[in-house]
């Protein structure tokens, strides 16, 4: 859910719960060189795999299981106003680690194009890198989730208080 439907979902289950909330913001990104990048101070998080289990009762419904992916190759590409045109740089790989964990250090501000390579599939989300002198972004809350269609979006967990 986005915009105005996590909104009022958060609203309705802090209402609920009464106290701290923990809500996974997952903006699609579906086709990442027609939407907007998810903008970034940190380029770093942890890629998750994250299969969707149907509800035998409601087939309408589903509810997810996330697992880390270790030694998962990320690359990292610079690309520019318009990626599906043009040949792009590379900025960089690195290899997941034992959680899933990645970071990618000295990268310039830009427009960005983070690719995976997992069980037989590419992934790719655009990411709006602006880096901030004192960054309060906690990579371990931050990253990529990858689903069995080949789709690939950006997670934000954002904690309530």
């Amino acid at each position: 859910m986005v915009g105005e439907e996590w909104a009022v979902a958060c609203r309705i289950a802090f209402q609920r719960v009464g106290g701290v909330i923990t809500a996974l913001l997952v903006v699609p990104m579906l086709n990442a060189q027609e939407s907007k990048p998810w903008n970034v101070d940190r380029v770093c998080g942890r890629v998750e795999y994250v299969k969707r289990i149907p509800d035998k009762k409601r087939p309408s419904k589903y509810s997810e299981k996330g697992k880390n992916l270790r030694n998962v190759q990320l690359e990292l590409y610079e690309s520019g106003e318009n990626p599906s045109c043009c040949i792009l740089k590379s900025s960089g790989w690195t290899i997941t680690g034992r959680d899933g964990e990645f970071e990618f250090k000295g990268v310039k501000a830009g427009d960005y194009l983070l690719m995976a390579n997992w069980n037989g599939k590419k992934y790719q989300v655009s990411l709006s890198f602006k880096p901030k002198e004192k960054s309060t972004t906690v990579c371990s809350e931050q990253g990529i989730r990858l689903e069995d269609d080949g789709t690939a979006d950006w997670f934000v967990t954002v904690t309530v208080d």
